[in-house]
């Protein structure tokens, strides 16, 4: 009995919490209708916002502001307004809806700055009866920069106009941000491992369960920024990137999305244990001494230890701490850890070959060494084949990622120069990608067509793969 009522007092905690966070965004809401974004009139109403979405936090819980029907809801209480607070909620609902926004969902890391920036992005695109209203807020929040705030789309509902989604350019914006924001969790994440705070997760698992949503409709959209190249030594991008296609691997195995949830956060937070290894060891450009190689490969214990400093480990974190331990182990058991392990787990298998191949192309993970062209890796990572990697999972990499990555530069016998934008489906036309012609045949730059090589009529095939680098070409803004 004392339980029932704690947890409804609480529950009538976080609703009030709710209410008061739907007021704070209406005064935000009108006050900057008025204002500029820099302006001091709008600094009270941001602190109030800040402060209610910090309080909600403290009591870990989902900060998230949802449209349901004609009903707001804080996470999954549903918010109902008293007389006080009807033209709030009726406000802030209705502002939602006419922008296609389904959910407004404020990241433990939010700050003032983020919240400005976005109020504004939000009420300066003008409201149309299309989705396109989203998008272009989606487009305003990318070019501002802001990563801790996220946008959930209105979900179809009957009695409104129909959403157009090609107007979200294929999901190619929505796949930006939530790249963008996979990489800024895991910022975070190593922050405070590096600090020696407790981990939290709730973050994390919201944006690997969006990516896991948007791989089943737009699968090329995330596994082409996957294949980008960055040269940053303190980017975060190596986890992102291994989480991306960890999930691709899960999603061919058939795993179901609770699975596939705990494969992404296993992935993403395979290397947290570098958060414990010294930065002079971890940017080393040169080869690692001895004692230096033996600091680095005990990366995996150091996370395992820092995963087991969760409060209440359950079966998520359980199946983290084995992505971590298992992700330098190779298939026949050689590799680090060096311990009398026999067994490894399909977790493990998925991640180490994600965290090899990506090792291998980007400059970074690969410790300053010049990557290996997409090709290259491939073809090396075929010859470790049942020693180094399970068999049949590279096998099915290679049909997740194709014989020609998606963001490959290929030249054709017809001379022009295209970018790879999509794999075809069938294994037997792995080496017949979907194109873009990026140059014509005398190598002048044209924004061309996009070309299906294992269609008949093409007449046009592959005679080689080029390094972007050497023409100083970004091939990511051919399919991006």
């Amino acid at each position: 009995m004392t339980l029932e009522l704690s947890s409804e007092r609480m529950n009538d905690e976080l609703v009030l919490l709710g209410k008061t966070l739907v007021a704070q965004m209406f005064v935000l809401f009108k006050t900057s209708q008025n204002y500029s974004e820099g302006h001091a009139a709008i600094d009270s109403p941001v602190l109030s916002v800040i402060k209610v979405v910090r309080e909600i936090h403290r009591r870990n819980e989902d900060a998230s502001l949802k449209v349901k029907g004609r009903y707001l809801y804080l996470g999954e209480q549903r918010l109902k307004p008293d007389s006080a607070g009807f033209v709030a909620f009726g406000f802030v609902l209705e502002e939602m809806r006419r922008r296609f926004v389904g959910a407004i969902c404020f990241n433990l890391s939010v700050s003032d700055d983020d919240l400005r920036r976005f109020v504004h992005a939000f009420l300066e695109v003008e409201p149309q009866l299309s989705s396109e209203t989203y998008t272009s807020i989606l487009e305003r929040m990318q070019q501002g920069r802001v990563v801790n705030i996220e946008l959930e789309m209105l979900p179809e509902e009957v009695e409104t106009v129909e959403i157009d989604r090609e107007k979200l350019k294929d999901g190619k914006l929505k796949a930006k941000l939530l790249y963008r924001q996979a990489v800024s969790a895991m910022d975070e994440v190593m922050d405070d491992a590096a600090a020696g705070k407790s981990l939290r997760l709730r973050e994390s698992k919201r944006v690997v369960q969006h990516l896991i949503d948007l791989l089943a409709r737009h699968e090329s959209s995330l596994l082409g920024l996957a294949a980008r190249r960055y040269q940053d030594a303190n980017t975060r991008n190596h986890a992102a990137n291994v989480c991306v296609l960890s999930l691709t691997v899960g999603r061919r195995l058939g795993l179901p999305k609770f699975d596939l949830c705990e494969l992404g956060m296993a992935a993403l937070f395979h290397d947290i244990g570098k958060a414990g290894i010294p930065g002079e060891i971890l940017d080393k450009p040169g080869e690692l001494t001895p004692r230096e190689q033996q600091v680095f490969e005990s990366h995996p214990l150091v996370g395992v230890k820092k995963v087991m400093q969760l409060k209440g480990l359950d079966s998520l974190s359980s199946r983290i701490i084995t992505g971590v331990f298992e992700h330098h182990l190779l298939a026949d058991f050689s590799g680090y850890p060096r311990f009398p392990y026999k067994r490894l787990s399909l977790f493990g298998r998925i991640i180490s070959i994600a965290d090899g191949y990506d090792a291998l192309t980007n400059t970074v993970a690969a410790g300053g060494k010049s990557p290996y062209s997409h090709d290259k890796a491939l073809r090396f990572m075929l010859t470790l084949a049942g020693n180094a990697y399970d068999q049949g999972l590279l096998k099915l990499f290679l049909n997740c990622i194709g014989m020609y990555a998606i963001g490959s530069l290929l030249q054709l016998d017809s001379k022009e120069l295209v970018v790879v934008v999509a794999n075809h489906p069938n294994p037997a036309e792995w080496g017949n990608p979907r194109v873009k012609i990026i140059a014509d045949s005398l190598g002048k730059e044209v924004d061309g067509e996009v070309v299906d090589l294992s269609h008949p009529a093409t007449f046009r095939t592959i005679v080689g793969i080029l390094d972007p680098r050497l023409y100083n070409l970004d091939v990511s803004r051919y399919f991006l």
